[in-house]
């Protein structure tokens, strides 16, 4: 290269690199930096932001970004819209005061922009950066500006590191994939048999709507479920990517999925504007886009639509059943809907007052349309929680969850829920065969869902059957894999199997999630005393409550410590009996067990049978009742609890 070459030659590419507000974007490393942190931006919207600065002070239409960004796609606008929320969170910017929408046209940047250019020479010559002028809101040209400074002639040992420093950026460039490079126009991937459907962005600027697009996420979610022959990842396990700022590819590496789906919602009224978009993730390819406008009262054919639509793009196998479900279009009613979507946000919060409120708001969606099956289904499922929760007695509670999954049954038999909350019901009442049909009726109409597959495979543990349990568990496990309740459930079914290491994983990978998990706790604790590590099994199990001390004072008597393990178990007697709150024979009777008094245990035991104690469900199993297992009296009372052959 001549060294008077004139800037902006065919040898020389130029990049800039852009100040406004607190950030910073270079255009070279396509690098975003937001107060001197480098923040994650996956590309769609790193080409919307690039376009915005180049034209900083002006409006660019969507039209233009739209052709720019996806060009030769059939994309709609809502993708625009998803790639601008995803900007502004970057950013930080909650008021949309930097990045500014001009209503029915486009965007512009609301900020004062600096920008800085410098020379890159091409790889057959050295590498230089020229401070370039600086510049305050102009327009950056669309081709390189040349910069009026030459290129000083360098010694040949400068030349040759140059060139070595060169090859360098340009494989470090093809390594962050090929900065330069135009994106490729979509096309449908060949294999596509598993999804996960990211949190839809609430675009109403209004955190009091986060349930809305939560909602939509769970119903789309609860449609592609249904697909037999799609993985599609379940609730629990991506809520943990909201907010997040991780690259598409990286989230489908750790869901172990191909596809991924992303989406918008934005609220007027009754009235709804919804858009999603289907991405081949492995390559961050656009499959798919659509934007619907609809009133509430119509979104569950909505979301069907969707499923049809998502299925089609991805060419899965859907059976005429499945078809004929994603077919129906029955509307709702808007306000009870509503509710029933607020019920639904505090239900998933699993805590006492969640459930409370999450009770309220399905009995106000049944009061106001009492022809809802899903304000059923909601009763039903918060029913069982609240007595998981010990706020309501199984007598209490128990009988009302059935109740309500019955009437949400008459009203329609096609939904998964109400027949996973009437299995649980009726094994309480140890009517195992009819708890069998109702849980294989719930994944038949809906094989994804996963509170059936976690419950009917608990189910089948406690019935002693754990060839069929164990797969089912880790099949639950692999659709919700960041689930504490689904790791929770699939390793008592491995406990309950006597696959200790195996629980031990499971349990260990709930508190990798949130090291005070009295979930985790629990289950570590119970491996622990099951192979004789008592003192580690108090330490695990005397953080968590989920057994009121009964659990500890067992262990001690266990660990040869008889005055310890009674005093505890007053202790915990006296503390439920000034609660109030049910005192669980089951759980003393394993205390007598370990103290090596069966003759109480037994009583004890036979006076839960009376009083229908749920814990008695686990005598096939529970590997703190086998000193009584040769006992005739026990075994006298495993007959009378009728399990399934």
């Amino acid at each position: 290269m001549n060294s008077n070459a004139p800037a902006g030659s065919p040898e020389e590419v130029q990049a800039r690199c852009w100040a406004f507000a607190d950030c910073e974007f270079d255009e070279f490393r396509r690098e975003l930096r937001v107060r001197g942190v480098v923040t994650e931006l996956e590309p769609k919207p790193v080409e919307v932001l690039l376009r915005l600065l180049a034209q900083a002070g002006q409006v660019v239409t969507k039209e233009d970004l739209l052709d720019a960004v996806w060009p030769g796609t059939a994309v709609v606008d809502g993708s625009l819209a998803t790639a601008v929320s995803k900007i502004r969170r970057a950013l930080g910017d909650v008021d949309s005061s930097v990045l500014l929408t001009v209503p029915k046209v486009g965007y512009r940047l609301g900020v004062p922009v600096n920008v800085k250019l410098a020379v890159l020479a091409s790889s057959s010559t050295a590498v230089q950066s020229v401070a370039g002028e600086e510049r305050t809101n102009v327009r950056a040209p669309k081709t390189s500006r040349a910069l009026d400074a030459g290129v000083p002639r360098l010694s040949i040992w400068f030349v040759g590191l140059g060139l070595i420093a060169a090859l360098l950026l340009v494989a470090v460039a093809i390594f962050r994939n090929s900065w330069f490079a135009p994106q490729k126009t979509s096309v449908a991937p060949q294999n596509m048999s598993s999804v996960a459907v990211l949190p839809f962005l609430n675009l109403s600027g209004d955190s009091a709507q986060e349930y809305l697009a939560d909602g939509m996420t769970d119903e789309l979610i609860m449609e592609l479920s249904k697909i037999g022959a799609l993985k599609v990842i379940s609730r629990t396990s991506v809520m943990r990517y909201k907010n997040a700022k991780k690259t598409l590819p990286e989230i489908a590496r750790e869901l172990h999925v191909d596809g991924v789906v992303e989406g918008s919602v934005l609220r007027s009224g009754t009235h709804l504007r919804l858009t999603t978009e289907l991405i081949y993730a492995a390559n961050d390819t656009h499959v798919w886009a659509g934007s619907y406008d609809r009133d509430l009262g119509d979104i569950l054919g909505l979301q069907r639509e969707l499923a049809r639509q998502i299925a089609r793009e991805i060419k899965t196998t859907v059976s005429p059943s499945e078809e004929l479900q994603l077919a129906d279009h029955t509307e709702v009613n808007a306000q009870a809907h509503d509710l029933i979507l607020r019920g639904r946000f505090f239900w998933n919060q699993r805590t006492r007052e969640a459930l409370n409120k999450a009770l309220e708001y399905f009995q106000q969606a049944s009061e106001i349309d009492p022809d809802d099956p899903l304000a059923y289904a909601g009763l039903a499922d918060t029913y069982v929680e609240l007595v998981g929760f010990g706020d309501l007695k199984a007598a209490e509670g128990f009988p009302k969850a059935k109740a309500a999954a019955l009437k949400a049954i008459a009203l329609d038999d096609t939904l998964a829920e109400p027949h996973t909350a009437l299995g649980y019901a009726l094994a309480v009442d140890w009517d195992w065969a009819a708890a069998q049909n109702e849980f294989q009726r719930a994944l038949e109409l809906n094989p994804g869902y996963i509170t059936g597959i976690y419950q009917y495979a608990f189910f089948l543990s406690v019935m002693g059957k754990q060839d069929e349990a164990i797969p089912l568990a880790r099949k639950a496990v692999e659709l919700d894999p960041l689930s504490p309740i689904v790791l929770y459930r699939a390793g008592r079914v491995e406990f309950q199997g006597r696959h200790y290491d195996e629980a031990r994983l499971l349990f260990s990978r709930i508190l990798e999630l949130n090291p005070t998990d009295p979930l985790g706790l629990y289950g570590l604790g119970l491996v622990f005393d099951a192979q004789g590590n008592y003192d580690l099994a108090i330490s695990a199990l005397q953080n968590q409550k989920l057994q009121q001390g009964f659990d500890v004072a067992a262990v001690y008597a266990a660990a040869g410590k008889p005055e310890e393990a009674r005093q505890r178990m007053a202790d915990a007697v006296h503390r439920l009996t000034e609660e109030k709150s049910y005192v669980r024979p089951g759980w003393i009777a394993e205390v007598y067990v370990a103290l090596g008094d069966n003759d109480e245990a037994m009583r004890w035991l036979e006076r839960g049978y009376k009083e229908r104690d749920l814990w008695l469900a686990l005598l096939n199993v529970w590997p703190r009742f086998d000193p009584l297992r040769s006992d005739p009296r026990f075994q006298d009372l495993v007959r009378r609890m009728k399990f399934l052959p």
